[in-house]
């Protein structure tokens, strides 16, 4: 579906309580102006949207703290278990964790843009301008806004302060507000917009398409009380006090019950092939509860093909992969575990590094003999010389012992071919065939994840596809490549990002459930899911087992949509899966080793995240995290 978006924005005032940002475009509307029309008020309610997108070009810095960089899509997902992002992230990559670093002052600063600009809309707004009816709908757009902001706000710093007026730079004095009272305000807020009548059930009909609705409000309000239900996961928020049993059942209760009204609103689950749910033709589906839309216009079109596309795709820089761990949790196709010494016996007896020698492409041997002989084919003296290469990293007996020059790469696929359906939707697996696109190709065709690389042939199909982390084999990002060359830009992508989609809703409801003690009711909800991916019936009644099930489906799911370090968080897992337990732990290759990269260190009290640390400064009443560096 071709999507417009108005182009006019509302002149945002203030932004994170420094006068250090200025998202709006050059065709804004002066403020003046801004609500004296129905057409005015229309384009200011647009905008509120306006600092969510990025309003660079390119990627000169991955991840920007100026202001310019959107909201934080990139490295809420790098800093979460199912990828990693090779940049610079401070929160995860130093031991002793920065309150100046670029992850904390993005996601508050433009998150902080948003919410003024909401309040300035609430606070200007005029009823006799545009008439009761779309007075309250904007009203409720407004304050759906400003509750996701806080929402997210509350899940990464713990505590925000709450500013819910228009307020100037000098106002800007207050401290972070407790955790419980943020989430007591977003519960609020969305039970006044619940409990309007002229706010709009959904979002697929009517005069506000694709805007914030009644479903949103519950999904929202369900949210705060999942995350009230976990209390801040004592274990990782230091010092957090315990509540009882019964509160935390009655937490679940609420959430529950929001989780059946966003299905009441109309909202459900999409219900063709999983891959096709994120095609542009299809993005404005009854999953999708909050989007942030782009088009393929200046200053609303996504640059993540930059982001997740490769060399062969786009030309693109892929500096965000799956993570090797979180491919390696992909289910049987039958609904059991996986384990590598389920296809290689051997597995176990081998160092991270020998394992190497199953992922090694077909014909070294047979390219050896040739180049003996005297050939003079490029691929086989370089792949003859990467051979060497190998075989002084993992020693010759092992790789005369397990190498198959013939079947090395068709004795690897087992270990991918009979699993979850989603793993080669979603990630570029080894050795089979993906469609990508670049300019040296006139229409999309295959490349091959191939190791050791060959070299980079953009415009031949069937050659090795060219990873940009290069310094071993990596896997690659599949979901949201745009390989129908409807782009030929890596800096445009009209793909729009769900910030809410029912999917997510239906998994916490199915958490929820658990939580209440109704395991049955939720290994329903969870088994729908289940079956549009193509995978059988979740069948046990255990409790613990049902809610891993539900935390694989999240992570499966929601990857690459920037989720899963909040679930991670809230379960209390984050130490468990991003550092696979240890205190470090490092990016790891297709096998398993690691050491090429930049690893992760893992510190007690890491989360929340401190206020930035420029912030602080501004606003000398803003708290300090403790075990953070000021």
């Amino acid at each position: 579906m071709r999507k417009t978006i108005i182009l006019f924005t509302l002149a945002v005032l203030v932004c994170s309580c420094q006068d250090i940002l200025n998202t709006s475009p050059e065709n804004q509307i002066s403020e003046g102006k801004m609500w004296t029309s129905q057409a005015m008020s229309r384009a200011g309610m647009d905008g509120l949207m306006y600092p969510f997108y990025r309003n660079i070009s390119g990627l000169s810095t991955l991840m920007s703290s100026d202001g310019k960089g959107g909201i934080n899509r990139m490295g809420m997902e790098g800093m979460g278990y199912t990828s990693l992002f090779d940049g610079t992230i401070p929160f995860l990559k130093e031991a002793t964790k920065k309150a100046g670093g670029v992850e904390n002052a993005a996601e508050w600063k433009n998150l902080f843009t948003a919410v003024q600009a909401c309040n300035t809309a609430i606070a200007r707004l005029k009823k006799e301008v545009v008439g009761e009816e779309l007075y309250q709908q904007y009203i409720c757009e407004a304050r759906m806004i400003r509750a996701f902001c806080y929402s997210r706000l509350n899940m990464v710093f713990g505590e925000v302060p709450v500013y819910l007026e228009e307020t100037t730079n000098a106002q800007c004095t207050k401290t972070q507000d407790s955790w419980d009272a943020v989430w007591t305000m977003v519960i609020s807020e969305c039970t006044e917009c619940i409990e309007n009548p002229l706010f709009q059930l959904n979002n697929f009909t009517g005069e506000r398409l694709y805007k914030p609705s009644k479903g949103m409000a519950y999904a929202l309000r369900g949210n705060a009380y999942m995350w009230l239900a976990a209390n801040k996961n004592p274990e990782i928020y230091e010092g957090a006090a315990g509540i009882s049993a019964e509160e935390i059942r009655k937490y679940y209760s609420l959430a529950a019950a929001d989780f059946a009204e966003v299905k009441k609103c109309g909202f459900g689950l999409w219900t063709g092939a999983w891959e096709d749910m994120f095609l542009p033709a299809n993005e404005h589906n009854r999953e999708m509860i909050f989007p942030l839309e782009y088009t393929l216009t200046d200053g609303y079109s996504s640059s993540w093909q930059w982001v997740i596309g490769t060399r062969s795709q786009l030309n693109a820089w892929d500096r965000l992969v799956p993570s090797s761990d979180f491919v390696d949790d992909f289910e049987w196709a039958d609904g059991s575990k996986f384990d590598w010494s389920q296809v290689f016996p051997a597995w176990n007896r081998l160092t991270e590094q020998q394992r190497e020698v199953f992922f090694l492409r077909d014909s070294l041997n047979t390219f050896a003999a040739a180049v003996d002989a005297g050939s003079d084919n490029e691929k086989y003296i370089t792949l003859t010389a990467q051979r060497e290469k190998v075989i002084s990293r993992i020693g010759e007996d092992v790789y005369n012992d397990y190498y198959l020059d013939l079947g090395n790469e068709a004795r690897l696929r087992k270990a991918y071919d009979g699993r979850d359906p989603r793993l080669d939707k979603a990630v570029i697996t080894p050795y089979k065939p993906y469609k990508m696109f670049n300019e040296s190709c006139a229409r999309p065709i295959d490349f091959v994840l191939r190791w050791p690389r060959f070299k980079r042939q953009d415009g031949e199909s069937g050659s090795d596809l060219w990873v940009e982390l290069s310094a071993n084999m990596v896997y690659a990002w599949n979901k949201y490549i745009v390989a129908d060359a409807s782009t030929n830009d890596r800096n445009w992508d009209e793909t729009d990002w769900p910030l809410l989609r029912f999917t997510q809703i239906q998994l916490m409801w199915a958490e929820a459930l658990v939580g209440m003690g109704e395991v049955g009711k939720a290994v329903i909800l969870l088994n729908e899911i289940r079956a549009r991916a193509g995978m059988p019936d979740v069948t046990s009644s255990d409790p613990a087992e049902v809610l891993e099930e539900i935390r694989y489906e999240s992570r499966v799911e929601l990857c690459q949509e920037g989720k899963d370090f909040f679930n991670e968080i809230r379960w209390g897992t984050f130490q468990q899966t991003k550092f696979q337990g240890k205190k470090f732990w490092d990016p790891r290759s297709c096998w398993g080793q690691g050491g090429w990269k930049t690893g992760y260190y893992y510190t007690k009290g890491m989360w929340p995240l401190s206020a930035p640390l420029d912030e602080i400064v501004m606003n000398a009443n803003l708290k300090r995290r403790p075990n953070w560096a000021y």
